[in-house]
Formats: structure tokens, C-alpha cells, sequence
């Protein structure tokens, strides 16, 4: 009960206004200055060491081993960012998601386009809402406005996002390879918006699907039905797959739980809470109809509207206890060589 009343001031806080779709949670974690070797400052009005993100990136040595704070004071930076994988153990914090955006209008290919592109390993954002401007959040996002536009393209291993929110439409989260935790994060989009070969933990997270009008129904004004996930694990010792863990569905569009971007893909649901938003089939096969053995798609103590299972699909997995304990705890599933317990120590308390 006590996650359920997280996720649902999480909602509660979440902005309406079509101009800007971002979350103004994230909570504030203390001491993130332990463990720091070095704050670099960002502001554009010149009071800090850098104007921009990706000059205060610029300036750390490759090949870097300790702990580097870049610190963004308030406001929008319009930049496209990456962070090159000789640059590791970076921390980029604002102090609050909503008036702390790193943007970019960017779209039509999924491994370059959007705001940032992480490379590195051991990469952690804290209170940062990362946002493609490309489609125009109106009310009801006509089809023909949508590309694909990441807000975020995860290409490393270990990488922690507290209190950050991810905007877009099409390919919201481009999760692709690695292990990734996200914690109190807000997600917004309408198709496939978290995808990708990651092997990540959502937790305590607010999933929000966009409504977005039908190409075929432009004009009675029908709603197309997305989709949550597009998960692409591609064997059975893949160790890749998407878990949700006490998050919150809602939205005013209609979504899958997800469909198969690969042929054993897995995605795991557990104790969250369902709006309508959700289709009651839930899971959608896409080019892998003759392969749905070979799914891993469950939904575990899951409440509210959405996730009432009648009318599901026949091939929804029902998961043994073991199974589900080794999915839902970060030591088993995305920490068995113990590299969370390396972040600093202000973020390992969190999760410990």
C-alpha cells in the first residue's frame, strides 16, 4: 500500500498542459556529493563552469575512473548529447524534472535521433526531464505527426535514472542493450515507448499513454490502439527483458502491454496499477504468431481496470513464485556481478 500512495502523488503531480508534458516530481536524495571527485556547474546565464551539457562533457578526460557530478541549474537546454563510452561514472542532476529539461527536436532513426545518446557505462541522472520536441503533444497526436523519436538511447551497460521523466511519442525510452534501473521515473508515449534488448527494472514508475488518432479513421476520429513495450529479447538465455515493479498505467490514449519485437521477448508486470488505457487482448505478437510459446508476457497481483484479465490472451505466461522472485530483485536480475553497490554510496542507501 505504502508504493501504491508513491505511485499515486506521482500521478497526481503529473502536468496536463499541451505545452509541456513533464513530470515536476523527483525526489530529493541527500548527499549526492559522497563518493563525487568533481561537480562541474551548467547555467546559461553564465554562473557556473559551462553554458552548455555537452561542453561540461567535453571537458572530462577519457578514460575518467572517479565519480563526476554535472550539476544543471534550471532551465531548457536544447541540445543533442552523447556521452562517449570512455566517459564512465557520470552523474547528471538537476533538482527538480520539471523546470530542468534537456531537449532536442530530432526524429526518424531510432539509434541517433533525440536529445542524448548514452554510450558509457555506469551513467546516473537524477531529476532531469528528457524530452523529443519533434511531434507536438496536442490532445490527440494526429498519426501522420508521428516519427520515431527517442528521448533517450540507452547503448551501455549499468545506467540509474531517479526522479526523471521521459517525453515523447514514438520510441519514448530506446532501451537497447544493458542493464538499466529506473526509480519514481514518468514515461510518456503512445507507440512501442519503451523498447529495445534491455534488461531493466521500472520501479515506482508512472507509465502515460498518449492518445493518438487512426491513420485509418482520420476522419471519425478513431483512436489507434499502441503499444507500452516492444521488447527484443532473442534467445532463451538472453538475459534481456523489461520488469515493472509497483508502477501506475494511465493515460488518454489506448495501449498493448506490449508486442514482440523479438521472438522471445519478455515482459513482466507485478503489482501495478491499470487504468482502461490498457487493451484488454494486452499482448500483441506482431510478426511472431507462430512463436508465442516462446513469449514471456505476465502480469503478477496487478489491479485496477486494465488489468482485468478477461479477454486476454491465451498465451500469457503464468510464472512460478521462483521465477517471479528472481525477475523482481535487482540482486538477481540486473545486479548479480554487484556493480549497484559501486554508485555512489547516497544512491546505494536507496535501493539497499
Amino acid at each position: 500500500m505504502k508504493s501504491l500512495k508513491t505511485i499515486l502523488a506521482l500521478s497526481f503531480l503529473y502536468l496536463t498542459a499541451t505545452t509541456s508534458l513533464v513530470s515536476p516530481y523527483g525526489l530529493e536524495p541527500k548527499d549526492f556529493y559522497k563518493d563525487v571527485a568533481k561537480t562541474l556547474v551548467v547555467s546559461h546565464n553564465g554562473k557556473g563552469d559551462f553554458k552548455t551539457i555537452q561542453a561540461a562533457m567535453d571537458s572530462i578526460p577519457s578514460g575518467n575512473k572517479n565519480w563526476i557530478k554535472i550539476y544543471l541549474k534550471h532551465g531548457t537546454y536544447n541540445e543533442k548529447i552523447v556521452i562517449p563510452k570512455e566517459k564512465q561514472k557520470i552523474i547528471m542532476q538537476g533538482n527538480n524534472a520539471s523546470k530542468v529539461i534537456i531537449q532536442y527536436n530530432d526524429a526518424g532513426l531510432a539509434n541517433t535521433s533525440g536529445p542524448i545518446r548514452v554510450d558509457a557505462e555506469y551513467f546516473v541522472a537524477i531529476n532531469i526531464t528528457f524530452k523529443n520536441t519533434y511531434t507536438r503533444m496536442t490532445p490527440i497526436i494526429p498519426y501522420k505527426a508521428i516519427k520515431v523519436a527517442p528521448s533517450v538511447i540507452l547503448a551501455a551497460d549499468k545506467a540509474w535514472f531517479y526522479g526523471c521523466s521521459f517525453i515523447s511519442v514514438q520510441d519514448t525510452v530506446a532501451d537497447l542493450l544493458g542493464r538499466h534501473y529506473f526509480i519514481n521515473c514518468y514515461v510518456v508515449g503512445a507507440i512501442d515507448f519503451i523498447w529495445g534488448g534491455g534488461q531493466s527494472i521500472y520501479q515506482n514508475c508512472v507509465i502515460y499513454v498518449k492518445a493518438v488518432r487512426s491513420k485509418e479513421m482520420m476522419k471519425e476520429g478513431g483512436m489507434l490502439e499502441g503499444f507500452i513495450t516492444a521488447q527484443g529479447r532473442e534467445s532463451e538465455v538472453d538475459k534481456s527483458g523489461f520488469v515493472f515493479k509497483n508502477c501506475l498505467i494511465q493515460g488518454d490514449g489506448k495501449a498493448y502491454l506490449g508486442r514482440a519485437y523479438r521472438n522471445y521477448s519478455r515482459v513482466v508486470f507485478y503489482e501495478t496499477n491499470m487504468s482502461n488505457v490498457v487493451v484488454p487482448r494486452g499482448w500483441d505478437a506482431w510478426d511472431y504468431n507462430d512463436q508465442v510459446h516462446k513469449f514471456t508476457y505476465a502480469e503478477i497481483n496487478c489491479t485496477g481496470e486494465g488489468a482485468n484479465k478477461k479477454g486476454r490472451v491465451g498465451w500469457e505466461k503464468n510464472l512460478s513464485a521462483k521465477d517471479v522472485k528472481f525477475l523482481l530483485e535487482p540482486k538477481n536480475f540486473i545486479d548479480e556481478d554487484g556493480w549497484m553497490a559501486t554508485l555512489p554510496s547516497s544512491l546505494v542507501s536507496i535501493f539497499s
